[in-house]
């Protein structure tokens, strides 16, 4: 299985900060290719969200190329890759809580991580970004993690846990099959309040995504329909296209890496 992938971030019209964090990373190990693909929202609400979600980011990506090849010949890969992820979201926790502590603010960040290796998908979730299935339509496979608290505070939706923000993490872990002409849709929660799941598949459905320019641009296009529409939040998506062996379109050993910069 070879792969495709495009991003697409934005600060928004409203905020002067881009609190989002991006990572993805493809790479080749024992003749397969695998994907690590990261997105984080830095928590609107706190102060240096950015900061927080870049740690996340910096954390994986170390990971990725240090401890991820030594997982890939071990015979119960999925407990094993799982047992990874915990150790390192719950150093992550702890440093971000102490930076905190240190500096007298509260931090805190959302993640969801996706690896795709071996025509598998594994993924590591905590707060509200999302991954959508799209094939023959389109399937959310992550759970937001939240408590509708309207009568308390006026909002809509409160994080029922953030990296470094909660008093302790508890990542939610899911696996399953990833399908040739599969689209992954990783997306932070301002990408998609404003944009109806079967508006996403018509823009991003996957007989239509067959070169990273294309699905980049339609990335940029959901983007703005949802700005128009009034979205005040940070905007940030990744979408990934699983190919067979033989596509021309696909590439190898490729990293983009999106840290606390504005756009």
């Amino acid at each position: 299985m070879e792969y495709l992938f495009a991003y697409h971030t934005d600060k928004g019209r409203v905020k002067a900060v881009n609190q989002d964090s991006l990572l993805v990373e493809q790479a080749v190990y024992r003749g397969q290719e695998a994907v690590l693909a990261v997105i984080c929202d830095g928590m609107g609400g706190l102060k240096h969200g950015e900061l927080a979600s870049a740690e996340v980011i910096s954390a994986f990506d170390k990971w990725f190329k240090g401890q991820f090849p030594e997982l890939t010949d071990q015979e119960e890969f999925e407990d094993d890759l799982y047992d990874s992820w915990e150790i390192l979201l719950q150093d992550i926790h702890r440093k971000i809580k102490e930076y905190g502590q240190t500096h007298g603010i509260r931090i805190g960040t959302t993640a969801t991580v996706m690896l795709l290796w071996e025509e598998e998908y594994y993924i590591a979730h905590i707060g509200d970004c999302r991954i959508y299935e799209i094939k023959e339509g389109i399937r959310r496979l992550t759970r937001d993690q939240v408590q509708a608290e309207i009568e308390i505070d006026g909002r809509e939706n409160v994080l029922l846990q953030g990296i470094g923000a909660s008093k302790r993490i508890c990542p939610v872990y899911y696996s399953g099959k990833a399908e040739e002409g599969t689209v992954f849709l990783m997306c932070t929660d301002g990408f998609r309040h404003k944009i109806s799941e079967q508006e996403l598949y018509q823009f991003l459905a996957p007989n239509e995504m067959n070169e990273e320019s294309v699905m980049s641009e339609q990335l940029r296009k959901i983007t703005e329909t949802v700005i128009e529409r009034g979205e005040r939040d940070n905007i940030s998506a990744i979408a990934l296209h699983t190919l067979s062996d033989q596509s021309e379109n696909a590439v190898s050993a490729v990293t983009f890496i999106k840290k606390n910069r504005e756009e």
